[in-house]
């Protein structure tokens, strides 16, 4: 599958989309920006390589599974990466998300996930979709809940252990 095949969903405020090449800075900035990345635990902050690794695989992975990583979008550009991941030996993906400091507190990830979810039901079906979240990350807890997500449990990544909910999709 390459990029054309990669939904551009809309919403009032949001466009999400493939990822591309020119979001390198933009998501190498997000990942080094420690506010946001505290609560993501996935390992030490990538470097460009791994940026641009990830890009790549990013668009692999739709053309695998019919879903992935995205690009946020508001009016004044990049402002985070949300979609599905389907971690290995996991059953069900998980959805995840991260957006900058500039985008904190307008709903973004509520608004992104409705999107993103409506658009799965759609393309996919019902699937269980999981997010695992940090206990002390008490807005990434609250868009759960506004996803329509239960907590139903608890994982460990990378030595910490983090509440699991599931999420209708």
């Amino acid at each position: 599958m390459d990029t054309t095949a990669i939904p551009i969903l809309r919403t009032a405020r949001l466009t999400l989309r493939a990822l591309a090449e020119a979001d390198h800075a933009d998501l190498y900035a997000l990942a080094h920006d420690e506010a946001v990345s505290r609560f993501m635990h996935e390992g030490d902050p990538p470097s460009r390589a791994d940026i641009a690794a990830r890009v790549a695989g990013a668009r692999r992975y739709w053309s695998l599974r019919g879903y992935g990583m995205m690009g946020l979008e508001d009016a004044e550009g990049f402002v985070g990466r949300l979609g599905l991941v389907h971690p290995p030996g996991g059953a069900d993906p998980l959805l995840v998300y991260a957006v900058c400091r500039r985008g904190w507190g307008r709903g973004y990830a509520t608004e992104g996930g409705r999107a993103f979810l409506r658009w799965l039901r759609t393309t996919h079906g019902t699937m269980p979709v999981l997010a695992q979240i940090d206990p002390r990350n008490d807005g990434s807890a609250r868009v759960a809940v506004k996803l329509g997500g239960v907590r139903t449990g608890t994982a460990s990544r990378a030595g910490h252990t983090l509440d699991v909910w599931t999420i209708g999709a």
